[in-house]
């Protein structure tokens, strides 16, 4: 694009003047929760930005992501709206722009993202943050392209009330001015927007360079655990198979009640192999579910005396080091 000017990690994406400057107040949350532990990220600011930015699921998966969804740009926010889309909130950067069934995932506006002063001093340094924080805010440019969708920004508490629509607009221009340099700084993942839950989870589950149990179990986003949820997820299909398998039945024993066909000798074969296969199907489905059942209550119950395990050895640990101190 004629007129761009070169973007480097030793630049925010738009200038100073565009800037938003954030508090300390609204830039840091209270607290944040890397590996269950509870740290203040004022004190801890790059690691937080780590967990608050990275996107490590997604990273394993990248390759395979024209999978799950479309090369090109997330549809604005009206017009998620307009699909009947519920718009649910997530801190996870990864679960960003993921879609399932009727709703879609966002996450909100970090504040920080529109100050300069913040990129400079955090972002700019560390290439890797650069890129996903560059990524991410290109997605929020793609959803709120209009007054409209800003209206819903701020309704559905994507972005804070103080993000007013005049400001956002001067960032989106400079931005989008540098927009041929930018785009060799982001991070893959943001070369897509919108991306299928039911995929990921399957290309999540089965990636062969990170196979393991808990990834198949869980899959790419957590999900309710109680098994009766688990089944009706994984297992529905088979209810409508039974009931393709019904009608066949039925359709055949009325045959067989005809005259025509009561003497029919292929006719009779063919309605006692598929009674057969129809009483096989119905056993080997009880046993697979069944063994899912005992599978799925084993990696509980180990997953949770591992992690019971390991909470107590860290408490241990830090009573120990608390009376080293003392």
């Amino acid at each position: 694009m004629s007129g761009s000017m070169p973007v480097s990690v030793s630049s925010s994406p738009f200038t100073p003047r565009s800037s938003l400057h954030a508090s300390t107040e609204s830039t840091f949350p209270a607290s944040f929760r890397p590996q269950n532990s509870l740290y203040d990220p004022r004190e801890h600011p790059n690691a937080f930005l780590k967990a608050d930015l990275q996107i490590t699921k997604l990273s394993t998966i990248q390759p395979s992501l024209w999978l799950a969804g479309l090369s090109r740009p997330a549809r604005p926010l009206h017009r998620q709206k307009l699909l009947g889309r519920t718009i649910l909130l997530t801190e996870c950067a990864d679960e960003h722009l993921v879609w399932h069934k009727a709703n879609i995932f966002i996450k909100p506006l970090p504040i920080y993202l529109l100050d300069d002063k913040f990129w400079q001093t955090f972002l700019c340094p560390d290439e890797q943050l650069f890129a996903n924080a560059t990524g991410l805010l290109l997605s929020y440019i793609w959803l709120v392209a209009s007054t409209t969708d800003h209206a819903i920004a701020v309704e559905e508490r994507i972005f804070p009330a103080s993000v007013a629509w005049e400001s956002w607009c001067n960032i989106v221009r400079d931005v989008l001015r540098n927009m041929e340099s930018l785009t060799t700084h982001i991070n893959p993942r943001y070369y897509y927007g919108e991306l299928r839950l039911s995929r990921l989870n399957t290309l999540y589950r089965f990636n062969l360079s990170t196979l393991s149990w808990r990834r198949v179990v869980f899959g790419f986003m957590a999900t309710p655990t109680w098994y009766t949820q688990f089944f009706e997820r994984n297992f529905s299909w088979i209810l409508a198979a039974f009931i393709y398998i019904s009608v066949i039945l039925s359709a055949m024993q009325v045959g067989l009640a005809t005259w025509k066909l009561q003497n029919n000798v292929p006719f009779q074969n063919l309605s006692f192999g598929i009674a057969l296969a129809a009483i096989a199907i119905v056993v080997v489905v009880i046993v697979v579910m069944l063994a899912v059942w005992v599978v799925l209550f084993w990696f509980h119950l180990g997953s949770t005396i591992r992690h019971a395990k390991k909470e107590t050895m860290r408490r241990r640990r830090t009573l120990e080091q608390s009376g080293n101190k003392a």
